[in-house]
């Protein structure tokens, strides 16, 4: 059985964790599979927005218990590359993803599960779903870029119930607090979540990709240093056959085709 699934549909990349008797719980390979995923719908022009989700009603409860397990037996230096090149890197491939990424979660979000979900631009959770930054509980600290990310969301004080008492937000209650855009009956969810996915994909990808390379270094710099990348990229994005297509369907009063051309 294929550990993760990978398709290509209606300019829509899917990826979907495919454990459903162990929770989908990831392993490296998983992991793995899943960057490679990653790289190729990015490297894809039919492919215009990433849908990540899980099968079976659960999205992921995190790194495999074994996994966890045998990485006592693991020297620090090994710890830190299982970590950083699986579990980190998949964090780092979807938040750098220059293309809209859309996370549908049903269950369990818990530990790299939880911050896989909030690497994403957009969040639709089921009413099931049930984000937990469970690091604390086992003695760890989130490492994959929850604490980095999480306060940005949510707040401080937020967040810090979050990560340092590992409490559980629960669907209807991750979208009253912004965790979430949005929460649907588990029935529903994978509708919307692919009407939001259809709907990223009819816009324009060249502005969608400057807009999210924006927001990232709007985080991480000052607001000069956030105008000046803004004036760059507009010049840029005025220049594109997108900008035009949108100024020639104003003025037919008809709906643009954006095709991500310069």
């Amino acid at each position: 059985m294929q550990e993760v699934i990978v398709e290509k549909r209606d300019r829509i990349g899917r990826i979907v964790f495919n454990r459903p008797e162990a929770k989908n719980a990831l392993t490296p390979p998983m992991l793995d599979e899943t960057m490679r995923a990653i790289a190729a719908f990015e490297r894809d022009d039919d492919v215009r927005v990433l849908l990540i989700t899980g099968a079976g009603g659960s999205f992921t409860s995190g790194g495999d218990l074994k996994f966890l397990a045998d990485m006592t037996q693991k020297k620090p230096f090994e710890i830190r590359d299982s970590v950083y090149t699986y579990f980190a890197g998949t964090a780092k491939a979807i938040k750098l993803c220059r293309k809209p990424t859309v996370a549908a979660v049903a269950g369990p979000a818990v530990g790299a599960g939880c911050e896989y979900a909030i690497a994403c631009d957009f969040r639709i959770a089921g009413e099931s779903a049930a984000f937990c930054e469970t690091w604390v509980n086992i003695g760890l600290m989130a490492p994959l870029g929850g604490m980095f990310l999480l306060p940005r969301l949510i707040g401080l004080g937020r967040a810090t119930d979050m990560l340092m008492r590992g409490t559980t937000v629960r669907g209807a209650e991750a979208e009253r607090i912004g965790l979430v855009h949005r929460c649907v009956p588990d029935a529903q969810l994978d509708e919307a979540a692919t009407e939001l996915a259809h709907e990223l994909a009819a816009g324009p990808p060249l502005a969608q990709a400057a807009i999210k390379e924006g927001l990232r270094r709007g985080m991480q710099s000052s607001l000069d240093a956030e105008w000046e990348f803004n004036l760059y990229a507009q010049a840029m994005l005025i220049h594109s056959d997108d900008y035009a297509e949108a100024m020639l369907a104003r003025k037919d009063k008809r709906r643009p085709a954006f095709q991500g051309k310069r």
